[in-house]
Parts: structure tokens; C-alpha cells; sequence
């Protein structure tokens, strides 16, 4: 526990100097409800958080089909998306992310944009670009498939720009 009266607390400059001050933000706002609540910073659970979401779920996405294109196409993006509808639920679901972040219910936003995340790495798996792409009668579609999951990564980062701003 931190006492700011007893003086074990980290203050956010000194945490700055060791660890990105960015995956602090996306912890808290993980936590951060639209209520004045005290939030414990946990560092075991701050590790975990970071790694299973922003790692392990977010930049996977970019990795993954960001290294498809540049093997397959030499950096070339699809010139259509495979999956039209799956894109426009992710920009749709831009108004209720707003609205969250406007009634300072940031850990409801980052729900949202969390599983969105979940959704953008099912469709990736399911779809299996890698195998597509193996074969020259689908290596099209496989490039769609990555251009579509770079598409939705994108749109991700945009979701957690107030949180994530670098």
C-alpha cells in the first residue's frame, strides 16, 4: 500500500525514469472507473496487464501481418479488405469508446478496445494467413487478410491514443 503521510509512494517522475510512462497510463486507466476510487499500483499485476494486453494481444496483431506484407508484397498493403463487415464494426465501435472516454469511464473504454483485440486476433488465427500465403491460388487472400489486421491495429492505436499518446 501507498502513503503519500508515511512516504512509500512512487512518484510518477521516478517511474518515468525506469519504465514507460505510457504502459503506467494504460494500467491505471485499466482500473480507473468513472467513480473517485484508490487505485493500488500492483506491480506484478501492472507486469501481467501489460504483457497479456498490449503485447500479447495489440502489438502481436501489428507484428504479425506487418511482417506478412513486408515478406509477401514487399510493404504493399491488399487493395480491398476481405472482411468489410468485421472492419466496420471496429470503426463503429468508435462512438461508444468516445462516449466512454468522455464520461471518464476509461476502464470500460479499454475493455472495448481489449476486445476488440480478442476479435481482430481470432479473425488473424482463424483465418491463418500464414498457410494462405504458402499457396499461390490464395496468396492473395492472405495479403488481404494481413492488410485487414494491420487496418484493425490501426484502428486500435487510434482507440488508445488518450491513454497511449506515444
Amino acid at each position: 500500500k501507498m502513503s503519500k503521510s508515511r512516504g512509500t509512494f512512487i512518484m510518477a517522475s521516478t517511474f518515468a525514469k525506469y519504465l514507460e510512462p505510457d504502459c503506467l497510463r494504460y494500467y491505471l486507466s485499466a482500473k480507473l472507473g468513472p467513480t473517485a476510487d484508490d487505485l493500488d499500483l500492483n506491480m506484478d499485476d501492472f507486469i501481467a496487464r501489460v504483457n497479456s494486453d498490449l503485447v500479447g494481444k495489440l502489438i502481436n496483431i501489428g507484428s504479425r501481418c506487418a511482417g506478412f506484407v513486408h515478406r509477401q508484397n514487399a510493404g504493399a498493403l491488399a487493395d480491398q479488405l476481405p472482411n468489410d463487415e468485421l472492419f466496420s464494426e471496429f470503426a463503429a465501435a468508435g462512438n461508444e469508446i468516445s462516449l466512454d472516454y468522455e464520461e471518464r469511464n476509461y476502464s470500460r473504454a479499454i475493455r472495448r478496445i481489449m476486445s476488440l483485440a480478442d476479435k481482430a486476433n481470432q479473425y488473424i488465427d482463424d483465418e491463418k494467413p500464414w498457410l494462405k500465403i504458402k499457396e499461390e491460388s490464395h496468396a492473395g487472400k492472405g495479403l488481404g487478410i494481413t492488410t485487414l489486421g494491420l487496418n484493425l491495429f490501426r484502428t486500435l492505436i487510434i482507440y488508445l491514443k488518450p491513454v497511449i499518446p506515444g
